[in-house]
């Protein structure tokens, strides 16, 4: 039997690209020249989701095939360029409402687009090989944020704990509903918490410099003028506090829910003896393969990957905290656009060990370039507060290694772990103003969402 065609995936990209096409070409057509006298101009802001939207959609249609050309690979890396820039060239136009949405899907299904790209570019290669890698479209990619390298690796033989005890293969219906429930509840505990944050951080604020902070840290150390107030690092830490609480409940938590809703309602099977072809195969959104392979990914980020966030107040060194506990949707991202490229490149000429050094600046420059786009797409300035801060903490990265070595946590005493938890907590505080203070310096465009008591 014929699958129906208006629901195959093609169709699902091919629609909305020729309805937003469609929507653009009208409009130039039939707008005034006077519309267009300045760059960029001041577009309806149907035409400008329309304008960002459309290299999105281009992308998304030519990337169900294979890369086996330098044509349809350069094409694809151009309609990202125009995707990722687009919204940087339209900054100060549009309600924050729409931009700083804008910008952060930008940012975040620009780098998307580069690690398809860098995943991919071996199909050029691969002409009479024996071996060639499963190919999944860029639309897998989107949804698939989870790295192998996040899964809860399985008990040791010799270990004294149950062996497996933590790797769930094929959940039961209470594991699932009990998923739900928990993270739908430790959500709404978040949103509270952050709404109070909130209330006491416009209670109390304080006026930010419109010096960058690198140039007042210089100050201090040759002027001896303070680069912060014990009040402004107070503001800071509480700022810091709904920073993690906005990316934990936006970046992991709402996404879990969804994630665990949609297993529940179109991949989960209450009873194994039931014999049916599932909906999204019937449909023709997937084959088999991509469903079983979905499936399986799905459960594996449900219950056997670890959380976005790892106790990162807990970190003992810049390892640590970078790499074990704090956004570890973002550090695959890093290492596979940042460290691997700068290392690979320094290889050939420099000892094994300065190439390392060399790709951890990669990957915190990667990270710092991301940031100053938000930055500049989101509040239309720039001071380099963001370059400076993460280009800074790979440098503390790289000394703290050679100054203590590989660390092995498991080894260390409690006062030794305290005195370098301590440590660590006196650097990041000196360098945590570069952070905060661009995304406090605008605070009539710097929204932080909110549930509970929003109008209090």
């Amino acid at each position: 039997m014929s699958q129906p065609g208006i629901f195959t995936r093609s169709n699902l990209i091919y629609i909305p690209l020729s309805i937003t096409t469609a929507h653009t070409l009208n409009f130039i057509y039939n707008s005034p020249l006077s519309t267009w006298q300045e760059f960029p101009p001041k577009l309806p802001t149907s035409v400008y989701s329309s304008i960002f939207f459309t290299p999105l959609l281009l992308f998304l249609s030519l990337s169900f095939e294979p890369i086996q050309s330098s044509k349809r690979f350069y094409t694809l890396l151009s309609l990202a360029l125009i995707f990722v820039s687009i919204p940087i060239s339209f900054r100060e136009l549009y309600p924050p409402s729409i931009q700083n949405n804008f910008v952060a899907y930008g940012a975040m299904l620009g780098v998307k687009m580069l690690l398809f790209l860098k995943y991919n570019w071996s199909y050029l290669n691969q002409e009479g090989s024996n071996q060639k890698k499963e190919f999944k479209p860029f639309l897998w990619l989107i949804f698939n944020t989870r790295f192998n390298s996040y899964i809860i690796p399985p008990k040791k033989e010799n270990s004294n704990e149950k062996e497996n005890s933590l790797i769930i293969t094929s959940p039961k219906t209470s594991q699932i509903n009990k998923k739900i429930i928990n993270r739908t509840i430790i959500t709404l505990t978040k949103c509270l918490i952050l709404d109070l944050v909130m209330l006491i951080s416009t209670r109390y604020t304080t006026v930010i410099p419109e010096k960058p902070y690198q140039l007042r840290l210089l100050e201090f150390f040759t002027k001896g003028i303070p680069a912060f107030t014990m009040n402004s690092m107070l503001q800071y830490l509480n700022f810091l506090l709904c920073v993690y609480l906005v990316l934990s409940i936006y970046s992991y938590d709402i996404y879990t829910i969804i994630n665990a809703t949609f297993y529940r309602l179109f991949l989960h099977s209450s009873s194994e003896e039931m014999n049916y072809k599932p909906i999204l195969i019937k449909s023709g959104l997937l084959t088999s393969s991509e469903y079983f392979s979905l499936k399986e990914w799905m459960i594996t980020f449900l219950f056997n990957t670890k959380h976005l966030f790892s106790e990162p107040w807990m970190a003992s060194s810049p390892r640590d905290f970078w790499s074990v506990r704090w956004q570890l949707l973002a550090n695959e991202v890093f290492k596979e656009l940042g460290f691997l490229p700068v290392r690979n490149a320094f290889v050939p000429f420099v000892p094994k060990k300065v190439a390392n050094m060399m790709g951890v600046l990669g990957a915190f420059g990667v990270s710092a370039l991301l940031h100053e786009y938000l930055i500049i797409g989101q509040f239309n300035i720039w001071t380099g507060e963001h370059l400076f801060f993460f280009m800074i903490h790979g440098v503390i990265f790289i000394l703290w290694k050679a100054i203590f070595g590989r660390e092995n946590i498991n080894e260390y005493s409690k006062i030794k772990r305290f005195l370098k938890w301590f440590l660590l907590l006196i650097v990041n505080l000196s360098v945590l103003p570069a952070f905060i203070e661009p995304l406090r310096r605008r605070p009539e465009i710097f929204d932080i969402p909110s549930i509970f008591i929003k109008h209090y």
